[in-house]
């Protein structure tokens, strides 16, 4: 008779069990092992998050939920609560469980890929983690999504002109805002003939210097395109500082941390200026008394 082992069981998470395809794991090329690979996915995203009240579609609610779980990138959301949280969450670093999430995404979009899959479910799958990496400012997560998505999924399987408009918009915004590549970003637009108001003047904004544009079109757009526009903060930022430096003596220091959007001092800090603060005026230069 076998005595029974004193060792305990190595605990695996579900997560790890699968490898990436592209170092030779084909656990994943399987249908159903991909949407059981899913599920568990969405199970830790909302166990990391907490417990929702709201349906399981409900992805705004999700989506305000997960902007907590942000991995040290600025953005912000839509209402005061979600600000706050998100506001708090820019100076969150990745923890071991977010970074596990992340990568059981890698594995599941390099599986779809590999097994040539492009049905409702790999569409679900690509949409839940290019909304989910935004508001994570995740990159090099959403980016290739995206492209996976319009380039290759969307000409089989036609995406709603709602689902279009939004990731062709998402897509957009990445090339302005953190990429800052004009020339693609009006090109795509051409070809898809996009004509959104939010991300025109988003665009106008980035490629004029606007900031007086960007930080009014930031405040009217949603927390998906707050998130993307959240790349170019600092360099609008920076530029009107150069605008305000260039016209002003001093200034009132609410209007100043408005106009650029950062508390002054962020501000200082970034910047590296040598402006002073007497009160609540920000004094610009001094006037030498004779």
């Amino acid at each position: 008779m076998q005595r029974p082992s004193r060792l305990r069981p190595v605990l695996v998470d579900p997560l790890d069990n699968v490898g990436l395809v592209s170092k030779g794991d084909r656990s994943l090329l399987d249908y159903r092992t991909q949407e059981t690979y899913f599920n568990t996915i969405r199970a830790r995203c909302r166990e990391t998050v907490g417990t929702l009240k709201a349906q399981e579609d409900d992805d705004d609610t999700l989506a305000t939920k997960l902007g907590t779980m942000s991995l040290g990138q600025h953005g912000k959301a839509t209402d005061s609560a979600s600000k706050e949280a998100l506001g708090a969450a820019s100076t969150v670093t990745a923890t071991p469980d977010t970074s596990r999430i992340i990568m059981g995404m890698r594995k599941l979009r390099e599986a779809i890929v590999a097994s040539a899959r492009n049905d409702p479910f790999a569409r679900a799958a690509y949409v839940f983690i290019i909304r989910r990496t935004i508001l994570w400012g995740q990159p090099e997560s959403y980016h290739p999504a995206l492209l996976h998505l319009l380039r290759l999924m969307h000409p089989v399987m036609p995406l709603s002109k709602a689902e279009e408009k939004e990731f062709v918009g998402y897509f957009l915004l990445d090339l302005a805002c953190r990429q800052r590549d004009f020339a693609t970003a009006f090109r795509i637009r051409k070809w898809y003939h996009y004509r959104v108001e939010t991300v025109d003047m988003v665009l106008a904004a980035m490629v004029h210097g606007d900031w007086v544009l960007f930080g009014s079109t930031k405040q009217k757009a949603g927390m998906y395109e707050r998130r993307l526009m959240g790349w170019a903060d600092e360099s609008m930022a920076s530029h009107a500082v150069q605008c305000l430096g260039k016209s002003y003596l001093s200034l009132p220091r609410c209007y100043v941390e408005r106009c650029t959007g950062m508390s002054w001092e962020k501000l200082r800090e970034l910047m590296n200026l040598s402006w002073k603060l007497d009160g609540e005026m920000i004094v610009i230069k001094h006037i030498n008394k004779r």
